[in-house]
């Protein structure tokens, strides 16, 4: 299984992309060489050419011989992969069009089954495991798998510009360089290196990825620490691996001190497959297909000759196509060229590389942002809804305590034991308790319209309601009061209003014996029943006139009333001042 690069580099690693390019050979995301495993037989094939043909073939051999696939000439394959007891091919119809085929076969070879698993739009990568084969749908890069009973792709909601395929798991690169895998196999799925990578590759028990200095990183029943240098691609097998370095030659590490054979590690190569134990890889100056890994394998002998070292593209990039690929492919085709003639000795440009962790913490303020964005907006509401219910509050408070035009109390001296004004002679008995009765009843009187809710209270000056009246002219008399004379009067604004004007009245001498005026029988009440009757007074203004919250309790009414009830028990002592007037 090997590795590839991602095709679209994020913006913010452009510089990465400009070192690396400079001498990192094109790795394809399609390959051209497959191996299959079964029980003690291998079969490995490769997209050979053929000479004097224009599209190329399948060619396959099996090592003991014993596997033969029957194969059509005339289909002609973009790319191929094997797994356990499979082989797969992909066939491009057409840019948007891809067809799956797979062959199934036994361990002898025998019980040979041939199927047509996808045909849908084009695939850019395919990749298979030891029993699942997965790809990348072109333009979306979704993942589908196959069989679908053994890998279920549908809790699989991001998108891979890159993946590789192990045993129970999947692991795929993000477009943003993050490493992300799948599966049921937690020795791998769930322990991700956490960083930036540019390749990624997978074995049976293991995964291993490259990142941005070259160096591998691996995780898993990877066996063996990997070597260190700079690496472009990787095969991985069962606890095993191999890595092309960037100057095209292969390195080997595994369980049980599994290392390249002698024979090659002077070769150079161009691309590289693995499947459990057995490697392969196609040298660079012939195109001939070399493998090793077990004993069926002769590393000096070649398996296929001309393997195509690349799949067959309209289009190439900046390096051009591999002189001579044009007959190699179908019409307007060509195989892009891999490498440059000048890797080994190529020396990145002098460009003073941004250091890593700027990118990094740039790419972790962008995802705390939008936190901190939640937070703020969270923050903003909750306090402007504080600020509301405040300020309601305060409004309800101002209302009903501060807005009042005057400062109104309750009566001062109206409690059972306070003083009672005593007259000493009869010629003016009520001149003491008048004198003081009239700033209190104001007071009173200005509490109880202050409460109200009438609206606003206006006050105008005596120089005002003169000009108005026109100095309270008799022909401006609309009525008179039991306190005085009503006048109409328009006001600068335009307003008209009613001015009631208070008079001295000759009545007002009989203010305190309005007993004897209602009913001569009833006895003259004593200080102290007035006194009760005040109280009972003041309960009745305060249950109506006060908002609901404000009202007396039940223990307030039943305490004035106790008073009022005090009150009217008390024996008493001296002689009320309304009997010292002139009652007969």
């Amino acid at each position: 299984m090997a590795c590839y690069f991602f095709s679209q580099p994020l913006p913010h690693l452009f510089f990465y992309f400009v070192l690396f390019s400079s001498f990192i050979p094109f790795v394809f995301p399609l390959s051209t060489v497959s191996i299959s495993e079964t029980s003690n037989q291998t079969l490995v094939c490769a997209l050979v050419h053929v000479p004097g043909a224009t599209q190329s073939s399948l060619s396959c051999s099996s090592f003991p011989s014993g596997i033969q696939i029957p194969l059509n000439s005339n289909t002609s394959f973009s790319a191929i992969v094997g797994g356990d007891g499979f082989l797969c091919g992909l066939i491009s119809l057409s840019p948007a069009t891809s067809t799956l085929v797979c062959w199934r076969f036994s361990v002898n070879g025998t019980n040979m089954s041939y199927k047509r698993i996808y045909q849908d739009l084009a695939l850019s990568q395919l990749e298979a495991g030891n029993s699942v084969t997965c790809g990348l749908v072109n333009d979306t890069n979704r993942l589908e798998c196959w069989p679908r009973r053994k890998f279920n792709t549908s809790s699989v909601d991001q998108n891979f510009s890159s993946m590789a395929v192990g045993e129970d798991f999947v692991c795929g690169l993000l477009e943003s360089g993050n490493i992300t895998c799948v599966g049921s196999y937690n020795a791998v799925a769930i322990q991700e290196p956490k960083g930036i990578y540019r390749a990624i590759a997978a074995g049976s028990r293991h995964a291993c990825a490259i990142n941005f200095t070259g160096a591998l990183d691996c995780w898993g029943m990877a066996g063996e620490k990997p070597p260190q240098g700079e690496f472009i691609s990787m095969a991985l097998g069962e606890n095993r691996g191999c890595a092309l370095r960037t100057n095209e030659t292969v390195v080997c590490w595994g369980q049980g001190n599994f290392s390249l054979p002698e024979r090659l590690r002077e070769t150079y190569f161009s691309t590289i497959e693995a499947k459990r134990k057995v490697f392969c890889g196609v040298q660079k100056s012939d195109f001939s297909l070399y493998c090793w890994g077990n004993e069926n394998f002769n590393p000096n002998s070649i398996v296929f000759k001309y393997v195509l070292p690349g799949p067959c593209r309209s289009a190439c990039g900046p390096d051009g196509i591999i002189e001579g690929s044009g007959g190699w492919c179908p019409k307007g085709q060509q195989i892009c060229r891999h490498s440059k003639s000048n890797i080994r000795n190529s020396v990145p440009p002098a460009v003073s590389p941004p250091p890593p962790p700027p990118t990094l913490e740039t790419h972790q303020e962008r995802c705390w942002s939008g936190k901190m964005i939640a937070f703020l907006v969270v923050g903003c509401v909750g306090s402007l809804i504080l600020l509301l219910v405040v300020g309601f509050f305060l409004f309800k408070y101002c209302k009903c305590r501060g807005c009042r035009v005057h400062d109104s109390g309750r009566l001062d001296g109206t409690g059972p034991g306070a003083p009672v004004e005593q007259s000493g002679g009869p010629s003016q008995p009520h001149a003491p308790q008048t004198e003081e009765a009239s700033p209190v009843l104001e007071k009173r009187l200005s509490q109880l319209a202050s409460m109200g809710n009438a609206g606003h209270l206006e006050e105008f000056s005596l120089q005002v309601i003169l000009e108005a009246t026109n100095n309270f002219s008799h022909d401006k008399t609309i009525g008179t009061g039991s306190f005085g004379s009503v006048y109409q009067a328009t006001l600068e604004d335009g307003r008209e209003v009613a001015i009631k004007r208070a008079e001295i009245s000759n009545t007002s001498s009989y203010a305190d014996e309005i007993h004897r005026v209602l009913d001569a029988r009833v006895p003259p009440p004593t200080p102290f029943e007035i006194e009760a009757v005040i109280y009972i007074g003041y309960l009745a203004a305060d249950c109506v006139t006060l908002e609901g919250r404000d009202r007396p309790s039940m223990a307030g009414v039943v305490n004035s009333l106790e008073k009022a009830l005090a009150a009217c028990l008390v024996h008493p002592t001296s002689l009320s001042r309304s009997t010292t007037g002139g009652s007969t």
